[in-house]
């Protein structure tokens, strides 16, 4: 795990794109504390931060092939690269390394841009084509690693963070997208390709972006398919189950791939516990895990967790969050470089230093299972308003009304719900409705045009199905998978999340909706896949989630005092984002819970921070 730069840059001398080049992975040191290295040619210079994971001595970067005429700065891990390079040697090339970077340059010049869909794990990567004086860059397929990229006065810069890209481009004005705040607070998250900041961009998960005579393109290498409603493969659910869980076995085997010791994350549900077990199983011993618990009973796992550790013989490592690591909250959104409407980042940023502390350097992880198999409430809850659809949207909105057991998000999509999946699911997200983002927002209008993902592969498709795929391809990654990445990198461990395997989502996907969730209850295939491997009590855990106790702590007469200069009337006047007197209205709904607008208030709080972080200073 890495972090990366590069600049194409036809105006500056060789030294002068040192000199930048080596300002700009300076600032990506926490991603690569081991080593660094640059290359520098004409007009073009990359430059690696090196986490030494895989061939510790010798994978420095950038390397180069035999001939020098192709370099790569990669940031990542193909795990498919034992197989690739034995093929490889195979049609002659010669291998100096045994590091999985190695084998995609040598991938490249067999089978040029077609040599990435061979590639398995979580990359972003850059290579530096000579001959042809062409830049590519690439994104694994579910953006676990980030890449942004702008151009500005002539030169084309990216970074694994925005900060080393600012540093490289300092002309670029530093000011917020005004499409930001608005997505931010319609979705939670601010959707790829937009940043928060205004002339940087996120390059699309599975896709590439080719610079090459002064045009760039970008291009899809990969998509995730689901089979038209009706056209399932078809098998029973007892080998549904059975095959599962061999290839999440072969995808934990495959992802936990290192030349330094592996652990893993344990919270008190069924995912990270089914990791656990399968690597304690491959491991042939007992594994460390992590978990954190709270000091609020609400949110609190981690007797659950003990008992999984417990029983699987794990050394156990268990952190507590108390309300005073809220006060983290500025150094996390340094290290995240956005705002969110949530503070799910803080205990995840603890959690990973202590694993660091605790001398891991590679964690295994359980994104993407909820993705993979509809963990969710809100693929349970669109099931079941789905089935009241047929009545007059009148009549929807005066059952909404009604004083039944169920969530605000549930009202808001069995009142405005309709057959659209994309205007749904943007329902069940929805942080603030338009009228209390008109309200909030000093420039509401700053995103006019309605953004979606192209869902034309939707059509005819089973809503489980439609859900899993808008999940995949926007929450998960522009905010489960981004904040994960920095609240791992910020203390130097690479998080790896098997349920992320795209080869097990392509088995995944052609199953039926049933398999994944059902009126029985959700992810069938792996809680029956590993019933023989863990107690029945934690099959049977239902879904909680990793949330921060933040609704109480707004509550408080008086926030910290760096919080009361973020919000103060002259900060956010300042600042100009929001209207002050409706900030002010917001906290006095949440401190005498008249309102639940803590998400608002975290998306306000973060934004100051960021402004704060990344404007003035």
């Amino acid at each position: 795990m890495c972090g990366i730069v590069g600049l194409l840059a036809p105006n500056l001398t060789r030294a002068e794109l040192a000199h930048t080049l080596t300002l700009g992975n300076n600032q990506l040191a926490h991603r690569g504390p081991d080593d660094g290295g640059g290359f520098v040619g004409e007009g073009v210079g990359l430059a690696t931060r090196r986490l030494s994971i895989i061939d510790i001595a010798g994978g420095h970067q950038p390397l180069g092939n035999e001939a020098g005429t192709v370099w790569i700065t990669y940031n990542g891990e193909v795990y498919n690269a034992p197989a690739l390079r034995a093929e490889l040697r195979a049609a002659g090339h010669h291998f100096r390394t045994e590091s999985d970077t190695e084998v995609v340059v040598h991938a490249y010049e067999q089978w040029g841009e077609a040599a990435i869909a061979r590639l398995r794990g979580m990359f972003a990567f850059a290579i530096w084509d000579a001959p042809r004086r062409r830049l590519l860059l690439a994104r694994d397929r579910f953006g676990i690693k980030p890449l942004y990229y702008a151009e500005h006065d002539g030169r084309f810069a990216f970074a694994s963070e925005v900060r080393a890209l600012l540093t490289l481009l300092p002309g670029l004005p530093r000011r917020l997208d005004p499409a930001a705040l608005p997505r931010l607070f319609e979705l939670g998250f601010i959707p790829t390709p937009l940043s928060a900041f205004a002339g940087v961009r996120q390059l699309p998960a599975a896709r590439t972006l080719i610079v090459e005579n002064g045009a760039t393109r970008c291009q899809p290498y990969w998509e995730l398919t689901y089979p038209p409603a009706g056209e399932h493969r078809r098998l029973s659910a007892e080998q549904a189950a059975e095959e599962f869980t061999a290839r999440l076995r072969e995808a934990v085997t495959a992802w936990r791939l290192s030349d330094v010791p592996v652990g893993s994350l344990l919270s008190g549900g069924v995912d990270s516990a089914c990791l656990a077990a399968l690597l304690t199983d491959l491991s042939g011993g007992p594994i460390h895990t992590f978990t954190i618990g709270f000091t609020a009973a609400s949110h609190d796992e981690s007797a659950q967790a003990r008992e999984t550790a417990r029983f699987i013989a794990s050394h156990h490592h268990k952190l507590t969050f108390t309300p005073a690591d809220f006060d983290h909250l500025p150094r996390v959104v340094r290290h995240l470089e956005t705002p969110q409407c949530s503070a799910t980042s803080v205990p995840i940023y603890l959690l990973y230093k202590a694993c660091r502390e605790a001398g891991f350097k590679v964690i295994l992880t359980g994104e993407g299972a909820d993705e993979l198999l509809g963990g969710y409430h809100w693929f349970e809850g669109d099931r079941r308003a789905r089935e009241l659809l047929f009545l007059p949207q009148p009549v929807r909105a005066a059952l909404a009304r009604a004083p039944l057991p169920t969530s605000t998000a549930a009202r808001r999509v069995l009142a405005q719900g309709t057959r659209d999946p994309w205007q749904r699911y943007t329902l069940w997200q929805e942080v603030a409705n338009a009228n209390q983002r008109a309200a909030l927002l000093a420039h509401p209008n700053g995103a006019t045009a309605r953004v979606a993902p192209t869902i034309n592969s939707l059509e005819g498709r089973h809503p489980l199905d439609q859900f899993l795929w808008l999940e995949s391809q926007t929450r998960m990654i522009d905010f489960i998978n981004l904040e994960v990445d920095r609240m791992s990198m910020a203390s130097s461990v690479e998080a790896r999340p098997p349920f992320l395997d795209h080869e097990l989502w392509e088995f995944c996907a052609a199953l039926p909706p049933d398999y994944k969730l059902s009126p029985n209850g959700n992810k069938f295939l792996l809680r029956s896949g590993l019933h023989r491997r863990l107690p029945p009590a934690v099959l049977q855990q239902p879904k909680r989630g990793l949330a921060t106790p933040h609704a109480e702590w707004w509550r408080a007469d008086r926030l910290p005092a760096w919080a009361e200069a973020c919000l103060s009337p002259l900060a956010l006047k300042e600042t100009g984002y929001f209207v002050p007197e409706e900030v002010q209205r917001l906290r006095e709904l949440q401190r005498s819970r008249k309102a639940e607008v803590s998400r608002l208030l975290m998306g306000v709080l973060t934004t100051q921070l960021w402004h704060q972080e990344f404007i003035v200073s």
